[in-house]
């Protein structure tokens, strides 16, 4: 990841972004399909604003992993959904958890990059 200009703002955009996920899915879950519709407008927005190698993998391989494990998870009698659309999981599910995953990896790394600029020149003092 190259070092952005203002992490600040990244970080902005990245909360911002898992807010408006979560607003979307706890104002949406009862209509699948609005919020299927909704989720695959914002995971596109999100892969274009961030798209290297690693944010495409994070999105694929998480909301793929989350989908088996919550199928899993569910077939088992672990938890269950309110509105199941396919094998007991909703049918925005693993676009949901791709995005998640994907702003997850984004505050991780951009976390990293604050605490590496705060801490770095002290280190570089003693």
């Amino acid at each position: 990841m190259k070092q952005s200009a203002n992490p600040w703002i990244e970080i902005a955009a990245e909360v911002a972004a898992f807010s408006l996920l979560t607003a979307s899915i706890v104002l949406l879950w009862r209509d699948n399909l609005l919020l299927l519709a909704v989720l695959l407008v914002e995971a596109s927005a999100t892969l274009r604003l961030w798209h290297d190698r690693v944010d495409v993998s994070s999105f694929v391989v998480l909301g793929s992993a989350g989908l088996f494990a919550e199928v899993v998870f569910v077939h088992f009698g672990v938890w269950h959904y309110a509105n199941p659309t396919l094998l007991g999981v909703p049918l925005w599910f693993p676009v949901a958890f791709g995005t998640a995953g994907l702003i997850g990896q984004r505050l991780a790394r951009t976390s990293a990059e604050i605490w590496d600029r705060i801490t770095i020149p002290q280190r570089r003092k003693g």
